[in-house]
Parts: structure tokens; C-alpha cells; sequence
């Protein structure tokens, strides 16, 4: 297993034009959560992450996930429009997570991957802001430390995430970046198929994760409608200038009968 912070930042190498392509600026998953979709990855990017190429790779380019770059197969590279519109790793973090049972776990923290397949195994247990500055002032508070395990039946939310009281993996979840794998990734990764395989496999249940910039989709909607609200009350704006016009003129005989009636005062008086 892998973590996907460890990947953001790696390398990318085209291993059929021995070029480097950049590096890995977001992790794409699909909507089920079950595996890795692409990568965003990056060339060319200032200190302070403007400009720079940006491309799309889907994860049936991936050839292996080393511990310094991913290798990639550039003849396997084709622009998917729909990799743009899934969620990222980004859109993940930071959900709070519940027991069925009313336990608060924590936050997503982080996300675990299959290195050898893409396969998302489990999303990692953090603390919120709130919980670290509670343990500052509590050492002896009780601290969840593991996984909730992606395949298990999650009911996402907008910002909140209830999980079945067994898909807990507690303990701290063993992560290795050198070429020799642990026991435990050996049964991970003993019926892994290859990224190409895995991407191309049909899922298993819903979408459960979207983008968090979909929320403000409806308002976008709404916006194309000013201009038409504007053109319609402009029209009677056009008509209201004669009535002004109307107004004075049916206002001038007033001031002239007015001038008429006070005329034979003055003359009354030498």
C-alpha cells in the first residue's frame, strides 16, 4: 500500500520516450471510491503552483508505481474528457467520518492505495483542528488510529460520512515505500490484475463521491437568466419616457391658468 500524499509531488516517466512529463499534482478517482480513475500532472510549474502544462493521465497508462517516479506508458495516453469531471483526492479529504452506533471516528486524513493495481483500500483516520488542540490541552484523550476500509457500505454526505461500526481497521496502517512489499500488501496485491485491467473493470456499486465544485453548479444556472430579467423591464423603461413628457405638458396649462387668475389681482391694486 501507498499513501496518495506520497504520490502527490512524484515524478511521471514516460518509459516508451524516456521523457519526464512532470509531476503528479492531484490523484482522479472514480465516483464509486473503489479505485484510482488518473492523474493530474503538471510540467513546468512556478514555486508558487501557477502556470505550467497540465495534463490528464488515465490510470490504464500506469505501468508501476516505483519510490522515486510512476512510469507510464505514453502510447496509452489519451485525453479522457470524462477524467475532468471526477472527484479528486481532494474532494475526499477532510470528511468527517461516524459509526452506524454514533462513534465520531475523525477525518479523512488521507487515502490508501494499491500500488500494483490502483485499487483504493482505505481511507485513512485524522484529526480534525478542533481534536489536536483538545489533545494539547488532553494528552491522556483517547486517539483512533487505522482505516475505514473503502469497500465497506459508506453513506456519504456533504461534509459528513456514516460507516458500518465494523469497517474500522484499527492501528496504524503499513505503509512501505522501498521495492521489498510487506506481508500485508502481499495479500493485497496477490489478486491484482494491473492498472490497465482495473480501470477498464466494471463497477460494483453507486457513486458516492462527487466534486465539491458540483454543489455550486445550480447557481451558475441561474446567472444566464439576469440578462433576460434585465431586457424585459427595459422595455417599459423605454415607454415610461413619453409619459415624462405627457406629465409636462399637462402641466403647463396648470401653471398658465395660474398665471391668468392671479393677473386681474394685480391689476386691481394702483
Amino acid at each position: 500500500m501507498i499513501k496518495g500524499s506520497q504520490l502527490i509531488g512524484r515524478a511521471v516517466i514516460d518509459m516508451e520516450a524516456a521523457e519526464r512529463l512532470g509531476k503528479i499534482k492531484e490523484i482522479i478517482v472514480q465516483r464509486d471510491g473503489e479505485r484510482v480513475a488518473g492523474f493530474v500532472v503538471v510540467h513546468g510549474e512556478t514555486i508558487v503552483a501557477t502556470g505550467g502544462k497540465r495534463r490528464m493521465i488515465p490510470a490504464s497508462a500506469v505501468h508501476s508505481i516505483g519510490p522515486d517516479a510512476m512510469t507510464v506508458r505514453g502510447s496509452a495516453m489519451q485525453e479522457l474528457a470524462e477524467l475532468d469531471n471526477l472527484p479528486r483526492m481532494s474532494d475526499i479529504i477532510g470528511h468527517k467520518m461516524v459509526t452506524q452506533s454514533g462513534r465520531l471516528l475523525g477525518v479523512i486524513d488521507d487515502m490508501l492505495i494499491n500500488r500494483a493495481d490502483g485499487t483504493i483500500i482505505g481511507f485513512v483516520v485524522g484529526e480534525g483542528v478542533r481534536s489536536k488542540l483538545e489533545n494539547m490541552f488532553n494528552p491522556r484523550r483517547s486517539r483512533i488510529h487505522g482505516y475505514v476500509r473503502a469497500e465497506a457500505n459508506l453513506h456519504v454526505g456533504k461534509d459528513l460520512i456514516v460507516v458500518p461500526d465494523d469497517a474500522l481497521i484499527e492501528g496504524e496502517p503499513a505503509v512501505h515505500e522501498g521495492d521489498q512489499k510487506p506481508p500485508i500488501a502481499k495479500t493485497d496485491e496477490a489478486d491484482s490484475h494491473g492498472w490497465d485491467e482495473r480501470a477498464s473493470a466494471e463497477s460494483s456499486r453507486p457513486s458516492i463521491w462527487t466534486r465539491r465544485t458540483d454543489t455550486s453548479a445550480p447557481t451558475r444556472s441561474e446567472t444566464p437568466a439576469q440578462p433576460r430579467l434585465k431586457s424585459e423591464t427595459a422595455r417599459p423603461v423605454e415607454n415610461y419616457r413619453p409619459a415624462e413628457e405627457a406629465k409636462v405638458e399637462t402641466s403647463q396649462p396648470n401653471r398658465e391658468d395660474e398665471a391668468i387668475a392671479t393677473a386681474p389681482n394685480d391689476d386691481s391694486h394702483p
